[in-house]
């Protein structure tokens, strides 16, 4: 059974300010991460959540695996991305 992707209102601004083809990709990254059975991500340190990498950015999550859901928390370049969380 697939994880439900939910998106905060900040993912969704980070992703309209991105190229269109860097935003697609990053949406199809995580609707092929949602349909494994089995997610691993890596947590960051000191926090209560976990990064996945696309490219040159890197997407924060929070997940919840009893219920099956994915939270997309922001997405940022990695330049910028341990910086500002």
């Amino acid at each position: 059974m697939p994880f439900k992707i939910i998106w905060s209102n900040r993912a969704k601004k980070d992703l309209a300010k991105l190229e269109k083809h860097v935003a697609e990709r990053i949406i199809k990254k995580i609707i092929n991460l949602s349909q494994k059975e089995q997610i691993l991500l890596e947590k960051v340190k000191g926090k209560d959540f976990f990064k996945y990498r696309v490219g040159d950015y890197r997407v924060f999550i929070d997940r919840y695996p009893l219920r099956k859901r994915l939270v997309v928390l922001t997405i940022m370049h990695r330049k910028k991305a341990y910086k500002n969380i």
